[in-house]
């Protein structure tokens, strides 16, 4: 696709702008339904998040978990079926700061987001950060 870029490309980066902008209804309207996002790192939402509810939950309960909180989208790779977003953040809470790498994987049904994995680079770093 010369001078353009993936359809699922540019669905997984509306997306990652509503998820930054916490707009609602843009998110229901990528999000299928039954949505599920798939937490790997060890914090306190580690685990499988079912249904647009629980998956908006848990992204406020990570947006208000502390301090400061910022990411930034750096790339996005895109098929038919899926679109991996690499990303980093930041963020502090009780004394304590981190910065790490992050890659999302997003699996699409038709013109909607089904799954997401979210995967740390260094999962380590972030594994000692929630550990208090």
């Amino acid at each position: 696709m010369t001078g353009s870029e993936h359809p699922n490309a540019l669905i997984a980066k509306r997306a990652w702008r509503a998820v930054s902008e916490a707009d609602v209804d843009t998110l229901r309207k990528l999000w299928t339904d039954d949505i599920v996002w798939h937490v790997t790192t060890r914090n306190p939402w580690c685990g499988d998040h079912v249904g647009q509810d629980a998956v908006l939950d848990y992204l406020a309960n990570l947006g208000d978990s502390g301090d400061a909180y910022d990411s930034t989208l750096d790339d996005v790779l895109a098929s038919d079926e899926r679109a991996l977003l690499v990303c980093g953040v930041s963020a502090a809470r009780k004394g304590h700061s981190v910065e790490s790498r992050y890659v999302i994987l997003a699996r699409f049904e038709g013109e909607q987001i089904a799954e997401v994995w979210t995967m740390p680079l260094e999962p380590e770093v972030l594994a000692a950060y929630w550990a208090d």
